[in-house]
């Protein structure tokens, strides 16, 4: 096993509590009869959460149901390339019964008919506590069926150092274009001890998000109206440039091709950058570890191009592998870790990384009491997706989400940054990359 992934075992005492958890378990058919009594124990994989007290929390409250219904629970959560080590498992033939999806990787997976119709599970749940916001559910729904039940938001931000933005402009603002952040990140750069920019140029999901929001910024799309790849267009070309600009003028660390999803937190957290782009962990890590440094960041929306700025929000979210012989005790446990209290108690543990699935959340004092979250409600809310201009679509998703396994965005970008390939070239082999993974992913 990865040095990266830890088990939680199980177990501890502890009812099923509250009036909503019992509603779902009698809408489930009532765990505990014929198919409950078949099942000893459940695997469950899952996303590390970058905090350790966090993943073990999650264990924690998995193990408390485990041991109340006599059913031994095994939480492992890893925090390297999580969809490669699920594929690997899946692969393998070793998928466990309850796995974690992120980003489209619930379509994916549904469109190969590997999950299970977990909508009964979402009715039982989708009236708590104001609702979830329904920008998630177009990562877990597919012709009206829920395949995956959000546990998070899963909003991606820029991180922005004030105290060297005052020195450049007096100011502690910033930026709200990419062209200011250039200029100061350019202003800012004194390589190799502090560099501008800390965009993440690795094979991994943060560069390939952080691709999507910058072709988004500067007009482009990666599929047209009719959800076909078409990638090759002036915006993706412009965003290119722009990367190409940054990494010839030093702007982004030479290491910044190697790194993987932790690289950039790392390198905020140790001084190095003054802008980078990632999800709330590097708060999470910055409240408990340097709160002088956090006296000096801020959370911004990522900064607009040309066309504007178009927010990315996922989701990371539950879901049973129909080759579970579990299944029923997998839709008890997903509810019970799913009501409201048990999530904000995970939420709070973790720090700030994983923000709330339900609306209501957001005015937990958790939330109220510290501001670098206030915008994110309408983050969600005005969010794009990725498939834009086409309409939703699960085998779409599931074609993208292939494309995200695959790495064509961030292989689009080390041909310009490392290859010298000219961005219209790349753009061009990436558009015929991505027509070759639509082709491999079927229809149902």
């Amino acid at each position: 096993m990865s040095d990266f992934c830890r088990r939680y075992p199980v177990s501890r005492r502890r009812l099923v509590q509250g009036a909503a958890a019992m509603s779902a378990a009698t809408a489930l058919g009532r765990f505990g009869t014929t198919r409950a009594q078949e099942c000893g124990s459940l695997t469950v994989f899952g996303n590390g959460s970058f905090n350790e007290e966090g993943d073990a929390k999650l264990g924690e409250q998995m193990q408390e149901w485990g041991e109340a219904n006599g059913i031994e629970v095994e939480y492992t959560a890893t925090n390297a390339d999580y969809p490669t080590e699920l594929a690997t498992r899946i692969e393998a033939g070793s998928e466990p019964d309850i796995a974690m999806m992120t980003a489209d990787l619930a379509l994916y997976y549904a469109n190969q008919q590997r999950l299970v119709d977990i909508t009964d599970v979402y009715d039982g749940l989708k009236g708590l506590a104001g609702g979830m916001y329904e920008k998630l559910l177009a990562h877990v729904q597919a012709e009206g069926r829920i395949y995956a039940i959000p546990m998070q938001s899963d909003v991606s931000v820029m991180y922005a150092r004030l105290d060297l933005i005052e020195e450049v402009n007096g100011t502690r603002n910033p930026p709200q274009t990419l062209d200011e952040l250039e200029q100061l990140a350019t202003e800012i750069n004194d390589p190799p001890q502090l560099f501008g920019i800390g965009l993440t140029l690795g094979r991994v999901t943060d560069s390939h998000q952080e691709v999507e929001q910058l072709i988004f910024a500067h007009g482009g799309t990666v599929v047209n109206e009719q959800g076909t790849p078409a990638i090759n267009n002036p915006g993706t070309i412009a965003a290119l440039e722009r990367v190409k600009r940054w990494w010839d003028a030093g702007l982004i660390p030479e290491n910044a091709p190697s790194w993987d999803d932790t690289s950039n937190n790392t390198a905020y957290q140790s001084g190095q950058l003054a802008f980078t782009f990632n999800p709330a962990s590097i708060f999470a890590f910055l409240e408990e570890n340097d709160p002088e440094l956090l006296a000096d960041t801020a959370q911004a929306q990522f900064p607009a191009g040309p066309a504007g700025s178009f927010p990315a929000v996922g989701t990371w979210a539950w879901s049973i592998f129909n080759s579970s012989p579990c299944v029923d005790a997998a839709k008890a446990m997903i509810t019970e870790i799913m009501q409201p209290e048990k999530v904000q108690e995970l939420y709070e543990v973790v720090g700030g990384r994983w923000y709330p699935v339900y609306r209501d959340l957001a005015n937990a004092p958790f939330w109220t009491e510290r501001p670098f979250f206030s915008d994110f409600p309408s983050i969600i809310d005005n969010s794009r997706e990725v498939w834009y201009p086409a309409q939703s679509d699960a085998v779409l998703i599931a074609k993208l989400a292939n494309v995200s396994q695959k790495r064509i965005y961030p292989d689009m970008l080390q041909q310009v940054v490392i290859n010298d390939m000219p961005p219209a070239e790349a753009a061009a082999a990436a558009e015929t990359a991505m027509e070759q993974a639509f082709a491999e992913t079927a229809g149902p």
